[in-house]
């Protein structure tokens, strides 16, 4: 299991080609690819098939058996993330990593959010909502999650503070060489046990919530900071670093803040499922079923770019959608059309934005005495 173990590699990193000496490169697993795919598929499934339809106007909801009621997907994604910050922390100074993380996170984020923000003012029907440039520069800043009065340009995008947030505290922590082992497990428990206290205490049904818990809690992301810890547990328990009763109780914990943390319509069961799959992915990587193998270009192609599609599908597939509808055009034919737009638009981030800023980025970065090799952005997952 050892060598298994440790031939997981970052999926991001891609062969050297600079003509200069290349060290060898541990093998990249389908494994890690497909769990992504099952992210973001189901985010995607999720957004098209019912969150669109019941919050805007003028899309027709397919029928029930066809609606996927139980959202999950993003917190897969936030999860592997976790997973993988993890993996690279100790591979760069504590500086040099988180930057390197806000360099796969952000420039597509900025330029995701300027994208879906003029083409609402341009092209959005009647009756989608269009903001302000208020808003615009409130979620270009990360303060959405914070500040009421700033509207989501995308209502996807509540990931992107919460993970910048989360890597910022890994970051932090790293730098400290005393939060090791058996002190990094307590800081752990911490980061879970203090937001459900919180939310037990403050923030129960017809309590008023002061105004620092508020804060605190939704304007920090930290009622999601289980997800990335779950990501963590599950990385050390890989490597052995903390025992499998250890794992197990803190995922138990994890899907407990799951379940009292919003929204409300959160599915645990699914997550419990897909907390599994991860479990099954770091604890033996090399997957090799048939699926897997009539199936892997195009698995690794969408798991390449689900970071782009994650922050592209929502808002463009619905000005898609609604223009097919306003057309005539019915569910079974805008919902193609909605994975198909958020796909095509996701692959253009990837390639036009997301790995050449970050390449760019990642020499700056990178120590001069070292070789710079190519590198596609580790997918941020959301």
């Amino acid at each position: 299991m050892a060598q298994a173990q440790e031939a997981v590699a970052d999926p991001a990193v891609t062969p050297a080609t600079t003509g200069q000496t290349q060290t060898p490169r541990k093998p990249r697993y389908i494994s890690w690819d497909a769990v992504r795919v099952v992210g973001i598929l189901a985010v995607l499934l999720f957004h098209a098939s019912l969150l669109a339809p019941l919050n805007l106007p003028g899309l027709e909801l397919p029928p029930e058996p066809l609606r996927m009621d139980f959202p999950f997907g993003a917190s897969v994604l936030i999860t592997v993330s976790g997973y993988f910050a993890a993996m690279t922390i100790g591979k760069h100074s504590s500086l040099r990593w988180w930057l390197r993380r806000l360099a796969r996170l952000l420039p597509a984020f900025w330029v995701a959010v300027i994208v879906i923000f003029v083409s609402t003012q341009l092209f959005a029907p009647e009756g989608l909502p269009r903001h302000t440039y208020t808003d615009l520069l409130g979620n270009l800043a990360l303060i959405h999650l914070a500040v009421p009065e700033i509207s989501y340009i995308d209502l996807a995008h509540w990931t992107v503070p919460v993970q910048v947030a989360g890597f910022t505290a890994i970051a932090l922590l790293a730098a400290n060489k005393r939060v090791r082992g058996s002190v990094a497990t307590a800081v752990m428990w911490a980061a879970l046990l203090v937001p459900l206290a919180l939310r037990y205490f403050f923030m129960g049904p017809g309590d008023v919530t002061p105004s620092w818990v508020s804060t605190i809690m939704d304007g920090t992301g930290l009622n999601r900071a289980h997800l990335l810890l779950a990501g963590v547990a599950i990385y050390r328990w890989s490597k052995n670093r903390q025992s499998f009763t250890q794992l197990y109780l803190m995922l138990l914990a994890v899907l407990l803040a799951h379940d009292m943390h919003p929204p409300d319509n959160d599915a645990v069961l699914p997550f419990a499922v897909s907390l599994v799959l991860i479990c099954v992915a770091a604890y033996q990587p090399a997957w090799d079923g048939r699926v897997f193998v009539v199936l892997e270009r195009p698995i690794r192609w969408l798991a390449g770019i689900s970071y782009g599609v994650y922050l592209m599908h929502f808002v463009m597939g619905t000005i898609v959608a609604r223009h097919l509808a306003d057309a005539g055009v019915p569910w079974w034919g805008w919902i193609p059309a909605w994975f198909a737009s958020a796909i095509l638009l996701g692959w253009a981030l990837t390639k036009l934005v997301e790995r050449p800023v970050f390449n760019f980025f990642n020499r700056l970065l990178t120590p001069k005495d070292k070789p710079v090799p190519p590198v596609r952005p580790a997918r941020p997952s959301v």
